[in-house]
């Protein structure tokens, strides 16, 4: 019979938190998988543009063009001269190539070449009513780049919709230069088509031609800095990611301490020293500093990522500082689950039936990200704010993507119904886990779980 400690001591707390946030941060697995591993993925992801670009691999030789008259054999050499009087114009159209007095459209977000690629490609044409077998071995036999059968029919003034361009290449050409390929013959099939109609290209060209516009957002102090549409979407999805990754990789910790403390007996000696509710709040204490140094490391990155792209104004003070508090509820209440699944199992596969449910519900803030950065004053974005243990998630998606500030009574009316669901877990937490950390055997269902919940 274990005797059990009289009291509620906040320093036999304090021990068993620093306990447990030494004994997960002082490991190589930890340093390694929760902190150097995702830093250095971010180093990765960085450099792999740089990578990339600095092993472009020349293209070099002959494609064949099957047209009924030349003229997008024609297009298409004169877009591959100036490719290589140009290797930097390499990813802009067949249009910009072809006009010697405008730039190449390097920034177009549909290039498809690399900038820099040495093209020396010569264009061989041939009838669209040649035998073509031949040219087809030579592909296959990587002798042709390419071979390119242009229908008559677009070369017409009304080209119907279904007629399409063959591209054959070799089964060893790369997915970028098919993709170049494939690009500067359908612009030159443009061209050419133009032509026929007896159109100036270039007049042409400047009527449709579509201006840039020079986004640029007001800041609160009255300057102008750059605005990045796909990173204004992105942000608010960062930060609930950044909250998500911290709260789950702790919290899990917890489980899995729990269920070996508990599988190894370490616990039971624990408990004569300390009462249940005592060694289960400590345990979530020490978890909670791991999670804060999670938060830390990756905050600061993200931080410093928003600070170079200039857009430290675009998440307002008053929303970091309430990261901070939707953080807390979101640990603690993801926390009470998975220390009362680890108390009421043995081992790690019988606390999968118990987390499987948990985990779905916690998924829906990942699935509704989108949804609610782009609307965060809709319906879907208030009604889940006030649904726990996701609340705290879609706030944090609402509040740092909102145009708009959120109403006032939605965030206060959100901290109440999320304050009230993280202390009721809690307190069942504690109920769950002064049985479950003593129980052996065959797992609990989760009605079992609650009847424990309500055990005198």
């Amino acid at each position: 019979m274990i005797p059990k400690p009289s009291g509620f001591r906040l320093g036999r707390i304090m021990i068993v938190a620093r306990r447990e946030f030494r004994s997960t941060v002082f490991t190589k697995g930890f340093i390694l998988g929760a902190i150097a591993f995702p830093l250095a993925m971010f180093v990765v992801v960085a450099l792999i543009p740089l990578l990339m670009s600095d092993h472009a691999v020349p293209i070099q030789g002959t494609i064949v063009i099957a047209d009924s008259d030349g003229s997008v054999a024609a297009a298409a050499q004169a877009t591959f001269d100036r490719m290589l009087d140009d290797p930097l114009s390499v990813g802009g159209s067949a249009q910009d190539l072809l006009d010697k007095d405008s730039q190449p459209a390097l920034d177009d977000l549909q290039s498809l070449g690399d900038a820099g690629t040495i093209v020396n490609v010569k264009v061989i044409r041939v009838s669209n009513t040649s035998d073509l077998i031949a040219l087809r071995a030579d592909v296959q036999a990587e002798r042709l780049l390419a071979l390119a059968e242009v229908p008559t029919d677009l070369l017409s003034a009304d080209p119907p919709v279904d007629s399409v361009i063959a591209l054959l290449v070799p089964s060893n050409m790369s997915p970028k230069s098919t993709a170049l390929f494939s690009r500067t013959i359908r612009d030159a099939t443009v061209v050419a088509r133009v032509e026929k109609t007896g159109t100036d290209l270039k007049k042409a060209r400047a009527l449709v031609r579509q201006p840039k516009t020079d986004a640029a957002r007001m800041t609160r102090d009255g300057t102008q800095a750059s605005e990045s549409l796909e990173l204004r979407l992105f942000i608010p999805g960062g930060f609930m990611i950044l909250m998500w990754i911290a709260t789950f990789t702790s919290a899990n910790q917890l489980c899995t301490t729990t269920i070996e403390e508990k599988s190894s007996k370490v616990i039971e000696v624990l408990l004569s020293a300390l009462s249940p509710t005592e060694l289960l709040a400590g345990k979530i204490v020490g978890q909670s500093f791991v999670s804060a140094i999670m938060l830390a490391t990756y905050g600061s990155v993200g931080i410093a990522t928003l600070a170079f792209a200039t857009m430290l104004d675009v998440v307002p003070l008053s929303a970091m500082l309430m990261f901070i508090v939707w953080f807390v509820l979101a640990y603690f209440m993801v926390a009470s689950i998975m220390a009362a699944v680890g108390s009421a199992v043995s081992d790690l596969r019988e606390a999968q039936s118990l987390i499987g449910p948990a985990m779905s519900v916690m998924m829906i803030p990942l699935l509704v990200w989108l949804p609610i950065s782009e609307n965060p004053t809709g319906w879907l974005a208030t009604i889940s704010s006030f649904i726990p243990p996701i609340g705290p998630f879609i706030m944090v998606l609402r509040t740092t993507g909102a145009i708009e500030p959120i109403p006032a009574w939605q965030v206060i009316g959100s901290l109440i119904v999320n304050f009230a669901a993280t202390f009721l877990l809690i307190w069942l937490a504690g109920r769950v886990f002064r049985i479950g950390v003593l129980m052996q055997g065959k797992p609990p269902t989760p009605l079992e779980l609650l009847r424990w919940a309500r055990a005198r």
